[in-house]
């Protein structure tokens, strides 16, 4: 089935060309009621607003590309060219992964759980296909596991206490960042039922260890966490995490703002690159469907390549090698590989910023777009062990129909079998 050419939810009015520097006014672009991308919403839960979007063509294509009998089979991998390099990884026998404490606040939840709930939340091993089933819309239509907006505030307390064990604190902080700008959306649309701080799922694999391989997933709308632990070392990816808008304006979290290292490094170290690496490094100046190859652009995905269903994608290296930069530039990709994997812990992150230096020589650096002060755009770094990517898109709630500055998209992807955990397992 061909990917639609927009989201389905325009109308005539909504603005082409909005205003996209980094403060830029999302209250300018926020749809009125009666606009068809929320009309109705109040009166809706996750799952009857997923129902009520089958009804509409382009949403309808990607409810289907993204259901569970559409899963990658087998499990490959995300590869440059089809075929997985073995060994890339290699992790140490004791990273200092915060494996206990992990371990001790999900036998806490479980203590909490009433037999139903035990049976809902808990799943195979970290093998399990349903490891892979995750989503980053507000769209529910793979129901499991536990949905915090339907659990006790208690249980909600516990689930966050996992995350905040398994992450750094700075990391924890931008997935709570995550949850409160969705809160906040769907207080701008008036859709709470849909969008709110709890509108996620957490999925256990495993039993919580110290020796065995055992892992969850929490994912929802802009918030996508895979998490594995195998005794001191564990892995967070595939990630996915986003904001629509990028910033909180009011309420007791305002000043929030999601993602502003991702965005303004990337955008001084483009800036900063002589004329022929900028060049080199560019992919394509337009950034929309008409400039970008079929299988390159969709209107929900739109440049970015690592999303959800993408397991076993093959992404061709692009754009400027890394090792051509000058030591300056270098040093911004090294700050802007800390930015996208912050949430691991101190001991961990060490020996993952490690691995992605010594595969300097293989890395390389891709842009679409211009790179003006108040240009959207889109990047990604590539190397045989990291696939980070940042997109500016257009509203799927605002009601923006080119890229602005305030809806981002950013996916962490472990190419090689590093996502799930697998290199880790197989090591």
């Amino acid at each position: 089935m061909a990917a639609p050419v927009n989201s389905g939810y325009l109308q005539s009015s909504d603005p082409t060309k909005p205003r996209s520097d980094a403060a830029v006014p999302f209250r300018d672009i926020i749809p009125s009621p009666t606009h068809p991308r929320i009309a109705g919403i109040e009166k809706h839960d996750a799952l009857s607003w997923c129902e009520s979007r089958r009804q509409i063509e382009a949403p309808a294509w990607l409810i289907h590309r993204l259901d569970a009998k559409n899963l990658e089979q087998p499990y490959k991998g995300f590869t440059s060219d089809g075929t997985v390099r073995r060994g890339v990884y290699a992790y140490a026998g004791n990273e200092g992964a915060p494996t206990e404490e992990a371990a001790s606040r999900t036998e806490v939840l479980l203590q909490l759980l009433s037999e139903e709930d035990k049976k809902a939340v808990q799943f195979g091993d970290v093998t399990a296909d349903e490891f892979r089933l995750w989503s980053n819309p507000e769209l529910y239509m793979n129901p499991g596991g536990l949905r915090l907006d339907q659990c006790k505030p208690e249980i909600q307390s516990a689930i966050h206490s996992i995350l905040q064990a398994s992450f750094s604190p700075q990391g924890y902080e931008k997935v709570l960042g995550c949850c409160l700008t969705n809160d906040f959306l769907g207080h701008l649309v008036n859709g709470k039922k849909v969008l709110n701080e709890h509108s996620y799922n957490f999925r256990l694999f495993g039993t919580p260890s110290l020796s065995s391989a055992w892992g969850y997933t929490f994912f929802g709308h802009h918030l996508c966490l895979a998490v594995v632990f195998l005794g001191k070392r564990m892995v967070i990816g595939p990630t996915f995490m986003g904001a629509e808008p990028d910033r909180i304006d009011e309420g007791p979290h305002a000043g929030l703002r999601l993602f502003r290292t991702e965005e303004m490094e990337s955008l001084r170290l483009m800036q900063g690159l002589p004329a022929e690496l900028q060049g080199k490094a560019t992919l394509s100046k337009g950034m929309d469907g008409k400039s970008l190859p079929a299988d390159r652009w969709n209107p929900f995905d739109e440049r970015h390549l690592g999303g959800a269903r993408q397991d076993n994608r093959v992404v061709p290296y692009e754009g400027c090698p890394v090792s051509e930069f000058p030591p300056e530039s270098q040093d911004r990709v090294f700050s802007l590989f800390l930015a996208f994997n912050e949430y691991y812990p101190t001991a961990v992150l060490e020996h993952r910023l490690a691995l992605f230096k010594k595969h300097l020589p293989e890395t390389y650096f891709a842009w679409i777009g211009e790179f003006g002060d108040e240009d959207p755009y889109y990047y990604r770094i590539h190397s045989p062990v990291a696939f980070m990517e940042l997109d500016f898109h257009c509203g799927i709630f605002l009601t923006n129909t080119t890229p602005a500055r305030c809806h981002i998209h950013t996916v962490n992807r472990l190419p090689n079998r590093g996502d799930y955990g697998k290199a880790l397992l197989e090591q």
